[in-house]
């Protein structure tokens, strides 16, 4: 993948180094790690539960190739540091993401073939990511499908209840997926990896394509991820 296929953007500021060696491993982190809080929900069954099914599978039939760029700020030890950022998703087995300093210069690309997702260093890596980094196992999940609000994992066996608010939820082992209140869209999705836990939520979301803002939290780290205009 060559450095112009990804490069995200104009650079929030032209002014100083990126110091993101400790963003850019929780943003990594947070994209291929998972969870969060769960909320209070009941269960639901007869045509309601069948809804809530078709719901959740008609979020998951997400049409690939999937390229974005990103402008976003990661919030981390009482710092925020800027970051640019582009996705490219040919399939669920073939995707990218490129993190790269304000001033355009890669730091750190995350390459996922649907079962790891390798690590390498970019010319700007600073301490982060180390020489040598082994791939991370992920499962069958899409970093390009969480980034356009569809989810991570297939939906498949898994169980559907409601909130008190009236939204739906669904949730297996390897995520759990949640509804606005109007049951049109997704607006959060918690991501179970090796016992660590990621919080993605969309703010904005308004349609049911791909979300203006990303917001992703993950222990000890908040990473907003806005979606450059084509």
């Amino acid at each position: 993948m060559r450095r112009r296929d990804l490069l995200a953007g104009s650079a929030l500021s032209r002014n100083g180094r990126f110091r993101a060696a400790v963003s850019v491993c929780s943003i990594a982190s947070a994209l291929i790690l998972a969870s969060g809080c769960a909320s209070v929900r009941h269960r639901i069954s007869g045509e309601e539960a069948r809804k809530a099914r078709e719901f959740f599978t008609a979020a998951a039939a997400f049409p690939f190739p999937f390229t974005a760029s990103y402008s976003g700020v990661a919030e981390t030890s009482g710092r925020v540091l800027p970051f640019v950022a582009g996705v490219r998703s040919r399939s669920a087995a073939e995707e990218t993401v490129g993190f790269y300093d304000p001033l355009g210069r890669p730091v750190l690309f995350l390459a996922n073939d649907g079962a790891m997702v390798t690590v390498s260093r970019g010319e700007a890596a600073g301490e982060f990511p180390p020489p040598g980094m082994k791939p991370f196992p992920s499962g069958p999940v899409s970093l390009g499908r969480i980034l356009a609000g569809a989810p991570g994992y297939t939906v498949e066996e898994g169980e559907v209840y409601g909130t008190p608010e009236g939204g739906w939820v669904y949730r297996n082992r390897r995520q759990r997926l949640f509804s606005d209140l109007p049951r049109r869209l997704i607006v959060r999705a918690e991501y179970d990896f090796a016992g660590k836990r990621v919080v993605v939520s969309y703010p904005e979301r308004e349609t049911t394509g791909p979300p203006p803002l990303v917001r992703i939290e993950t222990s000890g780290a908040k990473i907003l991820m806005r979606r450059d205009v084509e």
